[in-house]
């Protein structure tokens, strides 16, 4: 999947924004735990990690649910 694919910029603005909020917010949280020795270098990217399967798996279901509302 593209990063930003032509339906991630069809969706409305605050439901691009709470997606890019929830990736941001794992990413610094990873980098922080890391920075202050609470995790390794490896627990921090599954951190990422997560955050972006998360992220994606919020734009598959918008968009599912933007196919759903056209039926």
């Amino acid at each position: 999947m593209e990063i930003i694919d032509k339906h991630f910029r069809k969706l409305p603005r605050k439901r691009k924004a709470f997606i890019i909020i929830i990736s941001l917010s794992y990413f610094l949280v990873g980098l922080i735990a890391y920075l202050t020795g609470l995790t390794s270098y490896f627990e921090s990217f599954l951190i990422f990690a997560v955050g972006l399967l998360y992220s994606d798996v919020l734009r598959l279901s918008y968009r599912i649910e933007t196919l759903e509302k056209k039926k």
